[in-house]
């Protein structure tokens, strides 16, 4: 065999053996285990405690050392998660940080080591009222391994109940904003509530009712309930979406916190609607099947869909929604609508080009300047947006193109009615016409999966002509 077509087989051989090898190397980091995760007692003044805990690791990590440090107990503002306080910043009358100890502050593991080992909790005469609180934080030391310094680390709360003490679960409300007003977004009103007790409590509901000047009610909106704790002198917000329509004018928004359908505190803010407000549409859904054309269309016809016969080879769900979160970065001279939502349920390509119809917002022709032509439909996928060629009804107020695969759209101000212009280098640009699908068949491949299978041709043709 020459040289030259050794070169040949080895060559796609050593590419498909390096991508299995830095597959390979993707190794998780280090988990401890820690026994005795969460520490909650009802204590008695004046009594010393001893709770068994301990901390392992498996055979196949590295040895490491870990710090086991008793720290203050934090809380972010938003979801409530536990945050280890130094003893600088732990200033709360309600800590326990100082009432613990443990027998040392690092500890050895060797690979599948086990080391046990007791937190001594001694509660003073004069403890007060109510509860104490800490974390014991178990992480990598700064000291140990360079396995250890990416491995994980555990938090371990501690709730010390004091017998016979009154408990006081209070609240005040901080501060009540109201997110900017978009059409197609939710209102989000956000509430601060800080624990004003000395006892923790979970399970916040934040309640909204908005009404107008005349003060009718024009609607209400709620939060989920907290599943996080709130530990006295903590502060949690809460967001609730706020998703009914309104007329221009002004409105008060008056917020309410509820534990357990008590209400802690309640506070009130107003805002002004400039335009008229359009919240986001319901989603919907439907099923297609490759021997029948069918349509998805939102209520209010907002957003239509028609796939026609053969656009899928087997019967699938498909399903639009709202985009609330923030959209991707767009392409240079692109500005965002206020139109966004997603489509799933198809993976791949269509077979044959769906065609989608949007009605745009007036804050979407405000985003164009009011330049009804400027506006396009994009899609994100593959990293990267596509502007598709848009056919706009100023009449009707519509967007329509057509496409042959789903994800993220948004309605966008491009710098043309094209979309050519605008979209980034070397995205793939819809033609909006004719057969679309892996080689016009309508497969409805992964082009992941179709360059997979490039690939492994190119070894084995490679290997064949040996």
């Amino acid at each position: 065999m020459s040289s030259g077509n050794l070169t040949k087989i080895r060559f796609p051989i050593l590419v498909f053996v390096f991508f299995c090898v830095a597959a390979c190397a993707i190794q998780p980091a280090a988990a401890i285990k820690v026994e005795g995760s969460r520490i909650v007692l009802d204590v008695v003044p004046g009594t010393t405690y001893t709770f068994p805990m301990a901390i392992s690791i498996a055979p196949t990590d590295a040895a490491a050392d870990y710090a086991v440090d008793v720290l203050g107990f934090g809380q972010s503002l938003v979801g409530g998660s536990y945050t280890p306080l130094s003893a600088a910043a732990d200033t709360s009358p309600y800590s326990a940080r100082p009432f613990i100890t443990v027998p040392s502050p690092v500890i050895d593991l060797a690979p599948g080591q086990r080391t046990a080992f007791n937190a001594t909790i001694s509660v003073p005469l004069n403890v007060g009222e109510g509860g104490r609180y800490a974390l014991i934080y178990i992480h990598p030391s700064m000291t140990g391994s360079g396995q250890a310094s990416i491995a994980t680390a555990i938090i371990v709360p501690v709730a010390l109940t004091i017998q016979n003490s009154k408990l006081t679960e209070t609240g005040s409300i901080t501060n009540v904003s109201v997110g900017t007003i978009v059409a197609g977004q939710p209102i989000k009103v956000s509430t601060t509530l800080e624990n004003t007790g000395n006892y923790y409590y979970r399970g916040l509901v934040n309640q909204v009712t908005m009404t107008d000047a005349s003060g009718n009610v024009v609607g209400t909106a709620a939060s989920a309930p907290t599943t996080q704790s709130l530990i006295p002198g903590n502060s949690v917000r809460l967001d609730a979406p706020f998703s009914t329509p309104l007329e221009v004018g002004t409105y008060t928004v008056k917020s309410e916190m509820l534990l357990n359908s008590t209400v802690l505190d309640s506070n009130s803010t107003s805002i002004t609607v400039n335009e008229a407000y359009i919240p986001p549409f319901q989603t919907a859904n439907v099923t297609i099947s490759p021997n029948s054309p069918a349509t998805l269309s939102v209520p209010g016809g907002i957003i239509s869909i028609s796939f026609p016969q053969g656009s899928v080879l087997a019967a699938t769900t498909v399903t639009v929604s709202p985009y609330t979160g923030t959209l991707p970065a767009l392409p240079a001279g692109a500005t965002a609508g206020s139109t966004g939502f997603s489509v799933d349920g198809l993976n791949g390509l269509l077979a044959n080009d769906a065609t989608i119809t949007v009605k745009y917002s007036q804050a979407d022709l405000t985003a164009a300047g009011n330049d009804a032509s400027k506006l396009v439909l994009g899609r994100y996928d593959s990293n990267a947006w596509t502007l598709l060629p848009t056919t706009v009804d100023t009449n009707a107020m519509t967007l329509t193109a057509s496409t042959n695969r789903f994800s993220t759209w948004a309605v966008i101000a491009a710098q043309s009615s094209s979309g050519a212009e605008a979209a980034p280098a070397g995205s793939a640009r819809s033609s909006g016409t004719g057969k679309s699908g892996f080689m016009g068949l309508g497969l409805g491949l992964d082009p992941l999966l179709i360059i997979g299978a490039i690939g492994f041709v190119i070894i084995a043709t490679g290997i064949k002509r040996k």
